[in-house]
């Protein structure tokens, strides 16, 4: 054969070889595989979307964009978006190439201090291909990037590399999809995965799951509970792994619809359960959702509740080999168990927690209970209204009864309410949460509440409620200190995310999952009023000019909300409070309301009364102004009353009347006006510093009285002193005392402020454990304690001339601002939870108030008149703040938007 011929026969050979190959590699290419097959089993999340570019637009018409746009990530991928616009060729931009495409996204941890992210995007068209070179090129053409491409196990893997930040974002192509992240690692994963065949969905059991086919739909979203906790692990300390972790094991994985309303976040779908042995599922397999009745009770202070439904609480224990007390005793629960944590005032101590326990028969297990501890010692044992709250000293019950989850409680002070036993490792935690439960203050009786109670599952077998704005001081201190600085950083574009909720409820064998990501309302209204400031509502002219400052009550005949007032003539005014305001009732004194005017349930219909003192009487009126029976008390026609003080200690109604006056004399009367024994008067031989103070401690009532003069006195309730006590604390004071109450009188301390400056902290043996001076820039600086209105916490105000600061409790700086007038200022400070806080400042010369908000910025552009303090009322669901002020013979309503 001719060398011609056989060269061109192995050249037809070769073409041919050459074409088979490039029509193989054509095929291949061509060859449709899931993006999901390419996701690491390691992924924590996966989110799916077929249509990128619809979300977004429905995203940014919600409220959730104003905040979501804010975030420094939002930021970045906004930023790299319009550079890739601007480097794009032609008509196509990264919108339209995304339009009605279906891409990946998956999140997976690196190490123990990291996560990032991998982008699976596929590539379907020449002009698609021919647009991301175009893209590549004309990034290397800005001079800002370098390109390197390397080969890795048969792919090539192309790195982008800021020059200035040596920041890296890593791609390839398999089956002409492109997959892309800032880590290599992730990249080079995703490669040996290919190699190794192992193309195999993290998600396969949900391979006949998409809930893409919805219009209202926007993304699926999986999640893989077995990896969750390496995720958390990154943010939290490692004394909670453990508690993450068995929470994490109800469950493999879920695949969730995620749903976008106005200021809402909806994911909804199924899980798997999670059926290794020792697992949380392991424990509640067979058990029943149960209704969410807990939120009859649930205080609105309520930061973070874990609520789990439970055919019988006995299975949360270790198995034991033989059956106990303590067995029977927690096989006595069944339905619902709840552990929640309440707002801190700060990240140094302890949150104050509460255990609510449904018992299928309250009095028996409450008999079971009182076995443990069947002597019942002084201290041991407490009233409380119509509760008994008994004290039982076994350690770490609730964690005996109910296994890790619950540990944290050193003793336990249990009660009973309704179906449920509650459980306290503070006697003081137990008395404010039955008095929260009394007065209303619980979420099924919150308006802001109602919104996501009605959107969230109504039974649940595990669910997890966390209000942020209540809840940051508690993050905070979980949060590991690496990232303490990042969360301080966002604090305000996370918190106006404030309400999560994510629930479990059993459905055959999976679990029907719903969370709810909640963001404060937004509305073109508010932000109106937001931008005016204060928004002066209503005024209401009584006539004649007003001497005492605005009272909030409420109106006894339908329990709305009212002003009590007294003008020039002493005449004394019920006003209501609504939108129209009118007179409920008047009643003409003989002299002025001396102090506050309290209001109580009384009397035989146990309606709300109106108790306050004038200068020497002692008044009780009904809802028309009239006396009620015995009343008033006259106590001698030359005293010159400061205030009255209400005492009910036991919480009963059996009510006690203080009074002082300005001699530094104290009357303690009954109901029928008897001056009780030590009590007629108690002459002490100075003024009081403030309105007397009642705490109980290990079972035993104390009275506490601040003199001007510095001495404090503490008395039981027959006038008897307190051994350590009365102590000097050798300067002048016009402060109260803040209380932190112990298990004991050593344990229990309180905080005053002196006039010079310096912070004193005594316990109830009368010894001062700590003093401590604050600066004091000018000789005549004067310092006081303010304590916020619900008495959970205080801020120290120091007075210079023209000028005032404000500090936090640990003494860090609030404010420190000069004022018009050297004339005295009167600070007031409410707190309505989380940052909704309220600083008042008022020049008494020009009579004007001053508002302030958490973070000291003024709000409004205008001060307020007012001759008197002011009275605040909160509206949690407008973010909104009604001011009560008095202005000559005017009351003043004013509505003050509150910032976000």
């Amino acid at each position: 054969m001719p060398k011609k011929t056989l060269y061109w026969l192995f050249g037809a050979v070769v073409l041919l070889a050459l074409g088979f190959y490039a029509f193989s590699k054509w095929t291949e290419a061509r060859e449709k595989v899931s993006l999901w097959t390419l996701v690491p089993d390691n992924a924590v999340f996966v989110v799916e979307t077929n249509n990128a570019p619809r979300f977004i637009d429905h995203l940014q018409q919600s409220d959730l964009w104003a905040t979501i746009s804010e975030m420094p990530y939002v930021l970045r991928l906004d930023d790299q978006i319009s550079l890739l616009d601007s480097l794009s060729s032609g008509r196509v931009q990264l919108r339209r190439f995304l339009t009605k495409k279906n891409v990946l996204v998956s999140l997976h941890v690196l190490g123990r201090t990291e996560q990032e992210l991998i982008y699976y995007v596929p590539v379907n068209t020449v002009a698609e291909h021919r647009y991301i070179r175009t893209l590549v090129e004309h990034m290397v053409k800005t001079g800002e990037y370098r390109i390197e491409n390397r080969d890795y196990q048969g792919y090539q893997i192309t790195d982008i590399i800021d020059k200035n930040n040596k920041d890296n974002l890593s791609y390839f192509s398999f089956h002409n999809n492109l997959v892309i992240s800032p880590s290599t690692v992730l990249v080079e994963e995703i490669i040996r995965k290919i190699n190794r065949g192992q193309l195999e969905s993290p998600a396969k059991d949900y391979k006949s799951t998409n809930y893409l086919s919805q219009n209202d739909v926007y993304a699926n979203v999986f999640i893989n509970f077995q990896h969750l906790p390496d995720l958390l692990g990154i943010f939290l300390k490692k004394d909670m792994q453990d508690d993450v972790n068995l929470l994490s094991s109800l469950c493999r994985n879920s695949m969730l619809e995620l749903k976008l309303d106005n200021n809402r976040l909806f994911l909804n779908g199924f899980s798997n359960p999670e059926t290794v042995e020792g697992s949380l599922y392991s424990r509640l397999q067979g058990h029943a959702a149960k209704p969410f009745k807990l939120r009859e009770i649930l205080p609105t202070r309520a930061a973070v509740v874990l609520h789990m439904g439970l055919n019988q609480m006995g299975v949360l224990r270790p198995a034991t080999a033989e059956s106990s007390f303590v067995d029977t005793l927690s096989n006595s629960f069944n339905g619902e168990l709840g552990l929640c944590y309440l707002e801190a005032y700060d990240t140094k101590t302890s949150p104050e927690k509460i255990l609510f326990a449904q018992a299928s028969n309250p009095a028996y297990t409450q008999s079971l209970l009182n076995r443990l501890q069947p002597g019942r010692t002084a201290g041991t044992e407490e009233k409380h209204g119509k509760n008994t709250i008994r004290l039982l000293t076994a350690r770490e019950l609730p964690q005996q009864l109910f296994g890790d989850l619950f540990k944290g409680f050193e003793q336990t002070y249990y009660t009973t309410l309704g179906d449920y036993i509650l459980f306290t490792d503070d006697v003081q935690t137990m008395r404010a949460l039955l008095t929260d439960v009394e007065a209303g203050k619980v979420w099924s009786k919150s308006e802001a509440l109602q919104p996501l109670l009605n959107e969230s599952q109504q039974e649940d077998n595990v669910g997890l409620f966390i209000n942020t704005a209540n809840a940051w001081n508690l993050l905070l201190r979980a949060m590991s200190p690496q990232q303490q600085a990042s969360l301080l950083r966002n604090s305000a574009i996370i918190k106006k995310f404030n309400f999560l909720s994510v629930q479990f409820s059993a459905a055959e064998k999976q679990y029907y999952t719903s969370i709810v990501l909640r963001h404060q309302v937004e509305s073109s209204i508010k932000a109106a009023i937001a931008r005016e400031g204060i928004w002066q509502v209503e005024t209401f002219d009584l006539g004649k000019g007003l001497i005492t400052q605005p009272f909030l009550t409420q109106y006894p005949v339908d329990n709305s909300d009212e002003v009590v007032l007294q003008d020039s003539s002493l005449v004394l005014y019920g006003v209501g409070a609504a939108k129209q305001a009118k007179r409920n009732w008047t009643d003409t004194l003989f002299s002025k309301v001396m102090g506050p005017v309290h209001q109580l349930p009384y009397g035989a219909d146990k309606r709300l009364k109106y108790f306050f003192a004038t200068a020497n009487r002692i008044y009780c009126i009904d809802k028309n102004g009239q006396d009620v029976d015995n009343f008033p008390f006259t106590l001698g026609d030359t005293l010159r009353l400061q205030r009255l003080t209400v005492f009910d200690y036991d919480k009963n109604g059996n009510y006690k009347l203080a009074v002082d006056d300005n001699l530094g004399n104290v009357f303690i009367l009954d109901m029928q006006g008897n001056l009780q024994p030590g009590w007629g008067p108690m002459r002490l031989d100075g003024r009081l510093a403030a309105p007397p103070q009642h705490v109980k401690v290990n079972g035993r009532n104390v009275l506490l009285m601040v003199q001007e003069n510095g001495l404090v006195n503490a008395f039981g309730t027959q006038g008897e002193s307190y051994p350590g006590f009365p102590i000097n604390l050798n300067a002048s004071i016009r402060s109260g005392l803040f209380p932190k109450i112990g298990i004991s009188f050593r344990r229990s301390s309180f905080t005053t402020v002196t006039q010079s400056g310096e912070i004193i902290t005594f316990d109830l043996t009368g010894e001062i454990v700590n003093r401590q001076q604050l600066l004091r820039p000018d000789r005549r600086s004067t310092f006081q304690l303010v304590p916020e209105a619900g008495g959970k916490s205080f801020i120290i105000a120091r007075s210079d001339p023209g000028r005032l600061a404000l500090f936090e409790q640990d003494g860090k700086l609030l404010l420190d601002r000069r004022f018009v007038t050297s004339s005295p200022k009167e600070v007031q400070y409410f707190h309505f939870g989380g940052d909704r806080k309220l600083y008042v400042v008022r020049e008494t010369g020009p009579k004007k108030a001053y508002l302030f908000d958490v973070q000291t910025q003024p709000l409004g552009q205008d001060a307020i008149t007012t001759a008197y303090p002011v009275s605040v009322q909160y509206n949690e669901v407008k973010n909104q703040y009604t001011v009560f002020s008095t202005d000559k013979g005017v009351l003043q309503k004013t509505v003050v938007q509150g910032r976000d």
